[in-house]
């Protein structure tokens, strides 16, 4: 189970220790070393346009070019992984008339699908949500989304249980 309260990445371990296959892991970005995070810079300059080149970017980034190519199979963020995916997300949502339906509103406007919610009773003015979603036709990052999710009135927590 992860909450999302920042940022998170994802780290690919070659060779893992079941079978020789590669290990994904996902990982805070608060956690992640310097050179790790200038490599995501770099990635998402060449990606968005920002920088033309690699050199370019890892300029701006303030890294060197072997410290890019030594790492950048090896660190994405975790919204590449979730692209066309469901994704099942647990929630604990204040007894308010409305907050369900603006969170559906949301899944709704960022073109994603439900494919089923479960709601609890309310108890002490919550009530617990799971919410699988797919997300192949979104239009925006999963961060985004989870992140527009989260400053909802109404909604006191965001887990996601699974992909």
């Amino acid at each position: 189970m992860f909450f999302i309260h920042g940022i998170m990445y994802i780290l690919k371990i070659q060779r893992g220790v079941i079978m020789g296959e590669d290990r994904l892991y996902i990982i805070r970005e608060e956690i992640l070393s310097d050179s790790l995070k200038k490599t995501l810079q770099v990635k998402q300059m060449i990606e968005t346009g920002a920088a033309k080149t690699i050199n370019e970017a890892v300029k701006k980034a303030g890294i060197s070019r072997s410290a890019f190519y030594k790492y950048r199979d090896y660190v994405f963020p975790f919204s590449k992984f979730s692209k066309g995916k469901i994704i099942t997300l647990s929630m604990v949502l204040e007894h308010i008339p409305g907050v369900l339906s603006s969170i559906l509103d949301i899944v709704a406007a960022s073109r994603g699908n439900v494919i089923t919610i479960n709601q609890s009773m309310p108890s002490m003015g919550v009530a617990s949500v799971t919410l699988s979603i797919d997300t192949q036709y979104m239009e925006m990052g999963l961060e985004t989304f989870l992140d527009k999710i989260s400053n909802q009135n109404g909604v006191r927590k965001v887990e996601i249980l699974g992909e």
